[in-house]
């Protein structure tokens, strides 16, 4: 049987990493704090996950604070390098992780606030163009992977339309479609384009797939920005757990 800790941390790892995915850097004209309300909501054999947040992102550290109130109020805050704490008031519990794939590097939203959006952040990672060609209002770019990322994914079409991306589809060394992201509802926010709605269709078998969509609003940036997770500090008396 698992312990409630392992549980609680599997269900904050999937959902943190629901909000993460590639590449960040700082570049002029970048906003300097940003502040979103999210609702993810997951599709896994025949049952749903709904995990409401706000997000708080801080540009000049590469901060990510995520403040979750459903499933389970907690919050966590992840560093470029990976280095994750996460507070749970009702217990007044903090956990210390080292791990990458928390990164706050890997997140959808950065690759249109760092002016990624051409390439998601693929060139970053080492991806080469292997084609491109052009059906209608769509430009359709085939990335092909480099050899230290084959066991994952082996090409990908990333689809723009307008110079925006609509669509990106991963593919293993077999051919097989392993995950499809659509990027929806466009909002302009500034001087940026930036996706109201993220839907992953995860493929963990020909026969069994996740469903996730994120759905972003309330975006505030600068001194519009709501305060809250970027003021907000974790309690000195709070009980320590480091885990890797």
């Amino acid at each position: 049987m698992h312990s409630p800790m392992k549980y609680r941390f599997s269900i904050v790892l999937f959902i943190t990493l629901s909000l993460f995915h590639i590449s960040t850097r700082i570049l002029p004209g970048q906003p300097s704090r940003l502040s979103v309300k999210s609702v993810t909501e997951t599709l896994q054999k025949g049952k749903v996950l709904r995990t409401t947040a706000d997000l708080f992102f801080d540009p000049a550290s590469g901060r990510i604070i995520n403040m979750t109130h459903a499933p389970e109020e907690f919050v966590s805050i992840a560093t470029p390098e990976g280095k994750t704490d996460i507070y749970y008031p009702s217990e007044n519990r903090r956990v210390s992780l080292q791990n990458l794939a928390l990164s706050s590097r890997n997140n959808n939203l950065w690759f249109f606030l760092n002016n990624e959006a051409y390439d998601m952040g693929l060139q970053g990672m080492g991806f080469k163009v292997d084609g491109m060609r052009q059906e209608e209002n769509y430009t359709i770019t085939t990335w092909q992977a480099p050899l230290k990322v084959l066991a994952e994914v082996d090409k990908i079409d990333l689809v723009h339309e307008n110079h925006i991306p609509v669509y990106i589809e991963y593919r293993d060394t077999k051919h097989r479609t392993t995950l499809k992201v659509y990027y929806e509802e466009y909002l302009r926010v500034d001087q940026w384009m930036l996706p109201g709605r993220v839907t992953e269709i995860m493929y963990s078998s020909q026969k069994d797939s996740v469903i996730r969509r994120s759905t972003y609003t309330d975006f505030r940036f600068g001194e519009n920005a709501d305060s809250k997770g970027f003021d907000f500090t974790f309690p000195a008396n709070a009980e320590l757990l480091k885990t890797q």
